[in-house]
């Protein structure tokens, strides 16, 4: 579209606007206008910050009320209240959590000191939720929340702490805080037994491509987005364009109940997040005192736990409610853990500290990614408020450069720190915790641990933009979820960065090389073609080919394996190998819907060790090499025995329930849309390499209800119900920079909607079967072209 018929075209509609505006009887008040394109799309459009929020707020409860009422119980600290203690006392514990670290009340305080733009933009959201509460009633809510008395008006305040509580560490986990208490009076330590989780969401990951006008087609900037978070629940993305003419236009996603767009573009830069592999925290040991489980050794002094009694309101099973007060305890770093196999003993405990608990500024750096018009304020932005809590950014900008950085909240520890830390994670509990699940412990008693102040940081203690890993190219950047170090494997990232954004010079997952070999060109499939340019239609096609690097790697030498031996025993019963040799011969190495073999792969080589996927061992027979980060480890003759073993055992399984060896995969594998099974192309990113993940994850941060099928034992995967999906490729975007403007196509795997009577509940969840996607609708004459309904919003400020 030519310069002056966009700016015509904008005159338009500034001017259809006021007309519609000027039809209501609140010229003082929030107004939007609102129009639903083809898969209930919203573009909404306002003269400022408060009426566009009141329009984000309004639309986004239309579809999603209930998931927001439901996290703004849970940031009050109010689950308990309605839904009982919980099983083994989730919802207690959740409660005394949100309450011990003060997430509403800090939220008030910051939210105070926040620029007035941003406070009306959420208050705004706010009152625009509220009003279509109000005028839809709770009893007529569409969704799994109607008629609850949970369901209540919500402020400002609930809002930003839920944004708040989002990115905080300690908020999810909630059993450590909760549970934390001395030894009792015969000495015996506190302790439970459950799963530490880094994150809220087991996983989370993404893919993220920038790509520059050396790799591009049209010669400009080109995104691609692909986020892995839950389908269900919480933490699902809305699709949103929002426009106040003359100051912001943007198109992109951001997760249910947050303002704005945290995945998606504008006319000058489009961006998109990983989850990072760097630490947003640190765990400390502490040694207590002699004769007191409540003072703990700090040099040569002594230091108290402070206690802070939390006050729940706890609904009884006989429907009474009662008041549940509990300590919960403080050393100088943060909260006390009762952590997972250590507790708290007459010796020790654990604390810890998160880099996230004083960021107030996330929501305002996405704003400003928002407004960026171009590459350069972009970074500006990421410079200026260095606010991203736990990702990664990749982004290309129209002019044909392409950007990666993690600017992720990073504790920042001195290099002799980080010395002694290496020292230390070589043995005993600092090195299980590492290993492990990735958990930095530090000693608690020495000074030397504690974290770096640097006049240039958003706040004490975490690592200063400046001291940031990023990389500007021209061909390509990309992240697959681990570290920094391999953004663009002609140009490592290399130098002075702290160990906890991440390893240099070390092996990568199968995914990881997957990428670089797709982007390089490097796969058989070749995305790039002859020209070694992407297309927009190339790079989706890419990035759903559903290509498995395990498969190219090792399937040859599995099927060469059972055809040298093809009858071995598994706990002395013979089986035959025959069928299942023939089947992965056949198979194509892909999981697509019909791909036959897939299942029987993925059941062989989920019973690998994850080290084994990763570097020499029983797959790898080659180590791992810096200098070709990508072909390493390779294979040259992995273990015949191991192999024909596993394959052994996935038949076993499968002949067990009944399912045939050449099942196709979309016959087990699928999304329950309300009932109704909708195959689902994908697999996994650890054990078969792929970049199209779809897992059976939960979602432990919602109380919406999930069907929950039991898995096989036996099986990793597999549950009663074959391969239901509940997370990963969830909102899928394609941007390409072109002289006339961005050009774009998306999908919202799982449908703009959560309420199941929607006609937007499954939509675009058959579209990403058939591996189809949307054109973006961002100019203006393709948005008046597909209007399925107009309307405008009003409320009283």
């Amino acid at each position: 579209m030519a310069l002056s018929t966009r700016v015509a075209l904008a005159i338009l509609t500034a001017a259809v606007f006021a007309v519609l505006a000027g039809c209501g009887d609140t010229p003082h008040g929030y107004e939007a206008r609102i129009r639903r394109t083809s898969y209930g799309i919203p573009h909404i459009e306002a003269s400022d910050w408060g009426g566009l929020g009141f329009g984000e707020g309004y639309a986004q409860a239309e579809d999603h009320l209930c998931s927001i009422a439901d996290q703004v119980v849970r940031v009050r600290g109010e689950r308990a209240r309605y839904f009982g203690r919980g099983e083994s006392d989730r919802h207690l514990n959740s409660d005394i959590t949100m309450r011990a670290l003060a997430v509403r009340a800090r939220a008030e305080a910051e939210l105070a000191s926040m620029p007035e733009r941003f406070r009306e933009w959420l208050r705004g959201f706010v009152a625009g939720y509220n009003s279509y509460l109000m005028e839809t009633g709770v009893q007529d809510i569409p969704g799994w929340c109607r008629g609850e008395d949970w369901v209540q008006s919500i402020t400002a305040e609930d809002l930003f702490a839920y944004q708040r509580m989002f990115i905080m560490t300690g908020s999810y986990l909630v059993d450590a805080i909760a549970t934390a208490a001395p030894p009792d009076d015969n000495g015996v330590a506190q302790a439970v037994a459950y799963k530490p989780q880094p994150f809220n969401e087991p996983g989370l990951g993404s893919n993220g491509w920038g790509i520059g006008r050396d790799l591009s087609e049209a010669g400009q900037g080109m995104l691609l987005a692909n986020p892995h978070y839950p389908w269900v629940g919480s933490n699902r993305f809305w699709e949103k364009h929002l426009a106040i003419p003359g100051e912001l236009d943007v198109y992109g996603a951001h997760l249910v109940g947050i303002p704005g767009v945290a995945i998606g573009f504008n006319r000058g830069v489009a961006w998109t997040h990983t989850v990072s592999a760097g630490e947003r925290t640190t765990l400390y040991e502490l040694e207590l005192s002699a004769g007191s489980s409540l003072k703990y050794r700090y040099g040569l002094e002594e230091r108290e736990l402070t206690p802070r009694l939390v006050k729940v309101q706890v609904l009884s099973e006989e429907g009474s409610t009662e008041t549940v007060e509990r300590n919960v305890y403080f050393s100088h770093y943060g909260p006390v853990l009762n952590f997972p196999d250590v507790g708290w003993s007459e010796e020790r405990v654990l604390a810890l500290r998160d880099a996230n608990l004083d960021n107030e500024y996330s929501g305002l750096q996405w704003l400003e990614m928002n407004l960026a018009g171009s590459l350069d304020e972009l970074i500006e932005a990421h410079a200026r408020r260095q606010a991203l809590p736990f990702v990664n950014t990749v982004a290309a900008g129209s002019d044909g450069r392409a950007w990666y950085a993690d600017t992720a909240s990073t504790p920042h520890l001195s290099p002799e720190a980080i010395k002694l830390w290496l020292a230390r994670r070589a043995e005993g509990l600092t090195e299980r915790l590492w290993r492990g699940a990735g958990i930095v412990l530090l000693d608690g008693g020495d000074s030397r641990f504690e974290w770096v102040d640097d006049a240039e940081a958003r706040d004490p203690g975490v690592v200063p933009y400046r001291l940031m890993p990023q990389l500007e190219r021209v061909d390509y950047v990309f992240n697959a979820n681990d570290s920094f170090w391999l953004a663009n494997s002609r140009q490592p990232i290399e130098g002075p960065y702290s160990p906890l954004h991440g390893e240099q010079r070390t092996a990568r997952s199968l995914r990881t090389r997957n990428n670089d070999l797709t982007l390089s060109n490097r796969s058989p499939d070749r995305p790039a073609g002859e020209d070694g340019k992407l297309s927009l239609d190339e790079m989706l096609a890419a990035a759903l080919s559903n290509r498995s690097l395990a498969a190219e790697l090792f399937k040859p030498a599995v099927v060469a394996a059972c055809r040298d031996r093809q009858r071995v025993e598994v706990d002395g019963r013979p089986i035959d190998l025959a069928e299942a040799c023939e089947t992965l011969d056949a198979w194509d190495g892909r999981f697509d819907i019909e791909s036959r073999g897939a299942v029987l792969f993925r059941e062989m080589m989920a019973r690998y060790d994850r080290g084994d996927l990763v570097d020499r061992g029983k797959l790898f027979d080659g180590g791992f090499g810096a200098d070709d980060p990508v072909g390493t480890p390779a294979v040259h003759d992995l273990d015949a025995e191991a192999a024909r073993s596993n394959l052994a055992e996935a038949i076993l399984l499968l002949q067990s329930r009944g399912i045939a060896l050449d099942v196709p995969l979309g016959e087990l594998q699928y999304a329950d849309k309300a009932g109704k099974r909708i195959p689902i192309h994908g697999g996994t990113s650890t054990s078969e390499g792929l970049l199209n993940v779809v897992v059976n994850a939960g979602n432990a941060t919602t109380l919406e209800p999930l069907a929950r099928p039991r898995r096989i034992k036996g099986s990793r995967l597999l549950t009663e119900e074959g391969y239901p999906i509940g997370t990963g490729t969830s909102y899928l975007l394609g941007v390409e920079y072109r002289p006339e403007g961005p050009r774009a196509k998306a999908i919202l795997t799982y449908s703009q909607s959560g309420d199941p009577a929607s006609d937007h509940f499954a939509d675009q969840t058959e579209l990403f079967s058939r591996k189809q996607l949307r054109p973006v609708l961002f100019e203006e004459s393709d948005i008046a072209s597909d209007v399925q309904r107009e309307y405008v919003v009003r409320g009283d400020r």
